[in-house]
């Protein structure tokens, strides 16, 4: 499937392989990693040894990994969102993010966000997406906040050893699509 989505200020597309330079720089900034790997970047060769696969997992199916631009065409590399299988349960999806510094409180991280939730709960009819970040990540603490989130406990992350995130989710009913869909 190749899905696309467009906002207001972003063009989305699954991520694909000519991305590989655009994932690279970006993971390259100490800022964008620290909440992530301590500010320790992904290097070309992770990426090739199989990031870039794990991203491009999904690309058959209505969610996955998505780059983002901003516009369709020759518009600047902005960073990726994705909606997947959920770290903690793979029967719901997971909203993440991440996103080069320069595109940081302008509001994108949230109005993209808002797009894959409205995908989610619109055309893939889940009932509940989750999301996580460490406790400390403020700002994406205040994005699941702004998208109406709400706050599930601290866990340790299933696929990181030793790392604590906060899980929030939002059921369909929460999410203001849900009237036009008879949410429960």
């Amino acid at each position: 499937m190749n899905q696309t989505f467009e906002t207001a200020r972003m063009w989305l597309r699954p991520v694909a392989e000519a991305d590989l330079d655009a994932l690279v720089s970006l993971d390259a900034d100490p800022e964008v990693m620290r909440y992530i790997s301590g500010g320790v970047p992904n290097s070309r060769e992770d990426y090739e040894r199989g990031l870039l696969a794990r991203m491009r997992a999904h690309v058959d199916q209505p969610y996955g990994f998505f780059s983002a631009f901003t516009n369709p065409s020759e518009g600047e590399y902005l960073g990726w969102f994705h909606l997947r299988p959920s770290v903690f349960d793979e029967h719901m999806l997971e909203l993440g993010y991440r996103l080069r510094r320069e595109a940081w409180g302008r509001g994108l991280a949230t109005e993209g966000s808002r797009t894959l939730l409205d995908h989610a709960f619109g055309t893939l009819d889940q009932t509940v997406v989750d999301a996580c970040a460490l406790p400390v990540n403020t700002a994406s603490i205040a994005v699941m906040r702004k998208l109406g989130m709400t706050y599930v406990g601290t866990f340790s992350h299933p696929r990181v050893t030793q790392m604590q995130v906060a899980r929030y989710w939002i059921h369909r009913s929460g999410h203001p699509s849900a009237g036009s869909r008879g949410a429960c």
